[in-house]
């Protein structure tokens, strides 16, 4: 076969070009340290180092959500603990109430701190933001917990789910003497004051409209009752407090307190059944008072445009973060299943007890005055003073005993509110261990991902500079043939 300078030289062309491609290639392999310079390069590499990078982005912004929700969890967090440690000191309180004998002014103290500890654990902690995002009000986030000043614009009609078993029997004073000048020593003697009791569960608001209180539970065959209580104003019956006294198959609601107080009869029902619901209204809400949409399912009519808001799911509204792939986590603590409402009722109802027993002092101060302002010779004067007076302590007497009462049951409220606020704190704790967990692992996926895209992507700089050169040889050598080829011709044999 005729080799002709035309074919060398085209072959030559040929070779050098194969040789400048691959000088080229390596050089940039070796200049930018990546295997390819488009994904035509190495269709395979291209493919994998999008997968690895698409996955780098999720772990990298799957951090971003750990980070975040480790901020609001660590927010929620510290307003529990406080909670807790109040809710101990508050029981020390009342402990040393109950078993110790206490003084005008140790009873004003014992109240006004449990009531500044309440306010500590909902104004200070349950209404706790983030951010500018309220931590315990579920969704709505821009809603505080509490009413930020007196309100009285809207009615709330409230559904409110009690347990039976928190229905408890309580002691109270009936009847009593009251200064009278038309009253002899016998009447005086015939007042006396009674220590009875009755069956009684509070509802979460105290003030309510004194509109109709609808009452519904299922009796022991399973079957649904509804009763309707007959609302008893305190201030209708302030001397006897005939309120705590309903008929057998009555249930009595005294707006005032927020009490509900059942008869015998139909204690034993509900007793012995269960799902107690009490539907009941409230429109003048005072400031730090909680918002009813944030605890229970609830109807709001503006008093004055007639807009009517419905409120529920409110033990429902989780807020998730998603921390991994196909991984969401619940960050929020709802303050309904949190901080218990009975902590301020208690708090209330002792108030209520010292105020009475204020009130009784008071009455035997004005006895003990008269007394000594009577004249010595006024026998009968005396005599029914005297009677009076006795009647008048063995009021205080049995008032005392109520408010220890007061103080056993409040010790019970406050050991509830605590459990109650431990598992809480416990489910939280128990998110956060896991979300913990997540963002470890997430740390050590993020290294493998970058690990293996480097891998895929980068070059050996060694092995690089050692192709770069070996192709640089290469085509240096290819265009010296080629130059010592093509310089020759047929005339240098002539």
């Amino acid at each position: 076969m005729r080799i002709t300078n035309n074919m060398m030289r085209n072959n030559a062309q040929l070779h050098i070009q194969k040789n400048k491609v691959a000088y080229n290639k390596y050089f940039e392999q070796f200049s930018s340290q990546k295997k390819i310079q488009k994904p035509s390069d190495d269709p395979t590499i291209a493919v994998r180092s999008l997968k690895f990078r698409t996955t780098l982005v999720e772990v990298q912004q799957y951090r971003a959500n750990c980070r975040d929700a480790e901020g609001w969890m660590d927010a929620t967090e510290e307003p529990m603990k406080k909670a807790n440690t109040v809710l101990d000191t508050m029981i020390d309180y009342v402990t040393q109430a109950a078993n110790g004998t206490n003084t005008y002014d140790d009873r004003e103290t014992i109240a006004k701190q449990l009531r500044q500890n309440a306010d500590f654990i909902f104004q200070q902690n349950a209404n706790s933001d983030f951010a500018g995002r309220y931590l315990f009000t579920g969704y709505r986030t821009d809603v505080p917990l509490l009413f930020s000043a007196n309100q009285s614009n809207a009615t709330y009609t409230i559904s409110e789910n009690l347990e039976v078993e928190s229905i408890r029997s309580f002691s109270y004073v009936y009847g009593g003497a009251a200064f009278d000048e038309t009253k002899t020593a016998d009447e005086y003697a015939s007042d006396a004051p009674e220590y009875l009791s009755s069956h009684r569960i509070r509802v979460s608001y105290q003030d309510c409209d004194d509109s109709d209180v609808q009452v519904t539970y299922k009796d022991a065959d399973g079957n649904e009752v509804s009763v309707t209580a007959t609302v008893k104003k305190i201030a209708d019956d302030a001397k006897f407090n005939d309120h705590y006294k309903p008929g057998d198959g009555e249930i009595y609601f005294v707006p005032e307190t927020g009490e509900l107080v059942f008869g015998d009869g139909i204690y034993d029902s509900v007793r012995a059944g269960s799902d107690l619901n009490v539907s009941y209204s409230k429109t003048n809400f005072k400031e730090n008072d909680i918002r009813p949409e944030h605890y229970f399912e609830c109807t709001s009519v503006d008093n004055e445009t007639g807009v009517t808001k419905n409120f529920s799911a409110t033990r429902e509204q989780e807020i998730n973060y998603q921390i991994n792939f196909s991984q969401n986590l619940t960050v929020n603590t709802l303050g309904c299943n949190a901080f218990d409402m009975d902590v301020n009722r208690i708090v209330d109802s002792i108030y209520e007890v010292i105020q009475n027993l204020e009130i009784t002092e008071k009455d035997l101060q004005n006895v003990n005055k008269r007394i000594a302002d009577c004249n010595q010779d006024d026998t009968a004067t005396l005599e029914k003073l005297n009677e009076l007076k006795k009647q008048i302590e063995s009021k205080m007497t049995l008032q005392n005993t109520v408010l220890t009462n007061s103080y056993s049951e409040a010790i019970t409220v406050f050991q509830q509110a605590k459990n109650t606020l431990n598992v809480a704190v416990a489910d939280h704790g128990a998110r956060y261990a896991r979300m913990k967990m997540t963002e470890s692992k997430l740390e050590s996926l993020e290294i493998d991902t970058k690990e293996s895209k480097s891998e895929n992507e980068e070059v050996d700089l060694e092995e690089a500079y050692v192709n770069y050169t070996e192709a640089d040889l290469l085509y240096q050598a290819s265009l010296q043939a080629t130059s010592k080829i093509l310089g020759s011709s047929l005339l240098n044999y002539i």
